[in-house]
């Protein structure tokens, strides 16, 4: 749908396609993002510290608190659809991080999981090409996102989500992991 000034309202995956390519002075998170759970807490962060959901269609992002903080299922959804489009590929991290795993496996059900392998979400050539073209409709998300990147992205997990139950604590209420990332 198109706003009053032409440009195409945003919708969840093109706000995760420009989350992993948004610029960013952090060189570990230059066009990827580390794990499904610290995608979802900058996206989060990016929803209620900037005016990305003004661009953003009833389709977008929606969070809720859930057993890890802000869940949104539309991130999962998102990352699914530009995996399956070519525009994102998924490696595979063996690191002392379970906080992601544990997430994932309650999320997608997966029995098998092992708990220390993170989920990292790197650009195609494609993904940049495409995530080029959606960011010159919309600069000032791209800026929004550059910066919670710049701000958020090198942090420790643990790091990052105490910030943000600190920082948000009803998005924590449910969380199983509350106790102990205080």
């Amino acid at each position: 749908m198109a706003t009053s000034d032409g440009t195409v309202e945003l919708v969840g995956s093109d706000l995760v396609l420009l989350m992993l390519a948004a610029p960013t002075k952090v060189a570990a998170a230059r066009d990827r993002v580390d794990g499904i759970t610290r995608l979802e807490k900058l996206l989060y962060l990016a929803d209620r510290e900037t005016t990305v959901s003004d661009a953003v269609t009833d389709e977008g992002l929606v969070f809720q608190p859930y057993d890890y903080g802000p869940f949104s299922k539309e991130v999962y959804e998102a990352v699914e659809l530009l995996e399956q489009a070519g525009l994102v590929r998924e490696e595979r991290l063996v690191s002392g991080q379970s906080v992601d795993s544990l997430e994932d496996v309650e999320v997608t059900g997966a029995v098998d999981a092992d708990e220390y392998v993170t989920r990292c979400f790197v650009l195609t050539y494609a993904g940049r090409a495409v995530a080029g073209l959606v960011s010159a409709q919309h600069p000032d998300v791209v800026q929004a996102l550059s910066g919670v990147k710049d701000r958020y992205a090198a942090r420790p997990l643990t790091a990052l989500i105490q910030y943000v139950y600190g920082a948000y604590p009803n998005s924590a209420v449910n969380s199983k992991i509350r106790d102990r990332v205080r």
